[in-house]
């Protein structure tokens, strides 16, 4: 019988009429044969591996900080319950993130399984969750035509396994203006009521749902995302992200 390595075929055709490159150095992809990006060049990506805030995820090292919140989370207590972020946005970090949301380099979620390797407990964390994105605007999505979020979601999911699924259930109500420039309290007051459940979801029995999202920045349309789904009763709403700052 002939071994035929479908995984290798379907890469050279990707790279055939889709040819890509690291996202954080540029060289050629599959430089190391097993990683989108070079497996170097993931090692320079600033990972939370140590001691980290209960509720946002930013690492909190130097130390022992279990148990604890940051000075942000302490300011402005989130609704969601806990959280996770797995890597910094240092240079490396915000040219992964850059590429996936608005290069369309989907190909960058190949690599969630070496990502989960310099992420200890992250995987721990997802599984056995219903992880639902963030949504879009309508009017964003037709124009950006995807929704990072929920690419993540999905990736997430593939690697936590049959106990882990992703939902898509939340949609944007309101096509809130960038919050790049703004402040916290003014990108809470941006998101306010911007989220809902979609038409027809159904939450019952669920008994834990993470939210998934690119970035966490200061938490405001998590919080918002949250208190949508906490609305409509469900008891418990925890939040996870690629990058944090």
């Amino acid at each position: 019988m002939i071994n035929i390595d479908w995984k290798g075929w379907k890469r050279a055709l990707f790279d055939f009429f889709l040819p890509g490159e690291c996202p954080i150095c540029a060289k050629a992809a599959y430089l190391d044969d097993v990683s989108f990006s070079c497996l170097s060049c993931l090692d320079s990506v600033a990972w939370i591996q140590q001691s980290r805030c209960k509720l946002c995820g930013v690492g909190m090292d130097g130390m022992d900080y279990a148990g604890l919140t940051c000075k942000n989370c302490r300011e402005f207590p989130p609704l969601f319950g806990a959280g996770r972020a797995m890597f910094y946005l240092n240079k490396a970090g915000r040219q992964l993130v850059h590429q996936l949301k608005y290069d369309r380099n989907k190909r960058i979620l190949e690599d969630v399984p070496f990502f989960l390797e310099r992420a200890p407990q992250f995987l721990e964390f997802l599984t056995g969750a219903v992880l639902i994105p963030v949504p879009l605007h309508p009017k964003k999505l037709y124009k950006r035509g995807y929704n990072q979020s929920l690419w993540i979601a999905e990736a997430f999911a593939r690697e936590a396994g049959v106990s882990t699924v992703a939902y898509d259930c939340l949609k944007r109500v309101r096509n809130t203006p960038t919050q790049t420039k703004l402040d916290r309290k003014e990108r809470q007051q941006n998101v306010k009521n911007a989220f809902a459940l979609k038409d027809g979801t159904c939450l019952d029995g669920f008994d834990r749902v993470v939210l998934v999202d690119d970035v966490y920045t200061t938490g405001a349309t998590l919080d918002a995302c949250a208190k949508a789904l906490i609305d409509r009763g469900v008891g418990l709403v925890e939040v996870a992200t690629l990058g944090h700052g």
